[in-house]
């Protein structure tokens, strides 16, 4: 290969080429039925997409604040997703609370320095003999409490505590369980809920004397 040659493909895609293809690409002209062509295939895809809405209307009201309307949930920052345990369950918790359930058909959902969370679990563990007896999760020990406390919050409708499950059914926090006990009510209300797996309940004979 000579001098000239070499020279010659060393100079291949160099400024100079480069700039002449740019330029021609550049002064290339569109016959109108061209433009009018990219024009709607422009409009299509610039255009926003309307998603059904779920009533059958259309969902277009969205925020002026750039929220985006999910069908049936909170509104939503547009631009970011939404992760939550609703969307997306975390196994290691979801593997906990089925644990916990199986512990007893009485699960007592506490904080340890609650008084309502005491009040509770003292008519539940001192004023009645139950058998299996209630399981107690202190939320604010367990390693998992945040997340379980979510979890409960999302199926059960009460986020706060004390939360007594019968059966996986909540029946309320401390004034609940305190109203029905006053009411003489309690145990049949977790004899009705807790069927076969409640054994027995009835008052401690401490409760019966007074």
């Amino acid at each position: 290969m000579d001098a000239k040659a070499a020279q010659k493909l060393s100079g291949m895609g160099g400024g100079d080429d480069d700039e002449a293809v740019f330029q021609k690409l550049r002064t290339t002209k569109l016959a109108p039925e061209d433009k009018q062509a990219i024009a709607v295939q422009r409009q299509r895809y610039e255009s926003p997409l309307k998603m059904p809405h779920p009533s059958g209307g259309d969902d277009s009201h969205d925020g002026q604040d750039g929220e985006k309307s999910i069908a049936g949930r909170k509104k939503i920052p547009a631009g970011q997703s939404q992760v939550s345990l609703e969307d997306r369950e975390d196994p290691e918790v979801e593997a906990e609370l089925n644990a916990i359930l199986k512990r007893s058909p009485i699960i007592i959902f506490s904080k340890s320095y609650c008084p309502y969370s005491e009040k509770a679990k003292s008519i539940l563990l001192n004023k009645h003999s139950i058998i299996p007896p209630p399981f107690v999760v202190e939320l604010d020990i367990h390693p998992l409490g945040e997340q379980l406390q979510e979890v409960l919050a999302r199926n059960t409708g009460r986020r706060t505590v004390p939360n007594v499950l019968v059966n996986g059914m909540t029946i309320g926090g401390g004034d609940d369980i305190e109203a029905l006990h006053e009411a003489g009510k309690l145990a049949s209300k977790i004899k009705t809920l807790g069927g076969k797996r409640v054994m027995d309940i009835k008052l401690t004979e401490d409760e019966k004397s007074l």
